[in-house]
């Protein structure tokens, strides 16, 4: 009898040890799984904060470069597209007037001719110089922007020859015609090329190819 109570008193306590030790694994564990998630939720807030610190930084740096563009500097970057419309008129004025004067000679329009000349010739030379202002010195670019820059370089190294040109009074003609004529077909592929370079390739829609 007594070995039977000793049992009964021994098996009623691993009953009640039992749920006790299980308890206490479960409250470690979820201890532990509470310093996982704590440790885990740092980590993402530490991961969150370096994003923003990172979104701030490059913001910072869009910022000073749009800041850089303001002022006189970024004005002058702007004004190159302005300056381009004052030779290309001014050019083409002169080789129509031109034109006149080879149909109806006698009509007194070579001043008019010379006076065109020498202000498209100062236009090139003044939107050559804000292209350069634009682009600082890159030389980079595809071939749209190559011939681009290049061709507006010749239109104003020409313009100032055809000013020479223009100003020798006794000189003959020929030679101003050819350079005047030629002039006239390069303002036209540099409007083009500009377009292009401003609103995408083939920006008119004429090249199916």
């Amino acid at each position: 009898m007594k070995r039977i109570q000793f049992m009964a008193i021994v098996a009623a306590s691993l009953l009640w040890i039992s749920p006790a030790q299980a308890h206490g694994d479960e409250e470690h564990g979820e201890a532990a799984s509470a310093v996982v998630s704590d440790a885990a939720s740092k980590d993402i807030q530490a991961a969150q904060g370096h994003g923003d610190t990172a979104a701030d930084h490059d913001g910072a740096k869009g910022q000073d470069a749009d800041e850089g563009d303001k002022g006189v500097v970024g004005v002058l970057k702007s004004l190159h597209p302005a300056t381009v419309h004052f030779p290309i008129a001014l050019f083409f004025m002169a080789a129509l007037t031109e034109l006149f004067v080879i149909a109806r000679k006698g009509t007194g329009l070579e001043s008019a001719v010379r006076v065109l000349v020498y202000g498209g010739a100062a236009g090139a030379v003044v939107a050559a110089i804000f292209g350069w202002i634009h682009t600082g010195l890159w030389f980079g670019g595809d071939t749209a922007m190559q011939v681009h820059r290049w061709n507006g370089m010749l239109i104003a190294v020409l313009g100032l020859a055809m000013a020479y040109l223009a100003s020798r009074a006794s000189a003959s003609r020929t030679a101003f015609r050819a350079a005047i004529f030629a002039m006239a077909a390069l303002v036209l592929v540099q409007g083009f090329l500009g377009g292009e370079l401003a609103h995408g390739a083939n920006h008119l829609g004429i090249f199916w190819l």
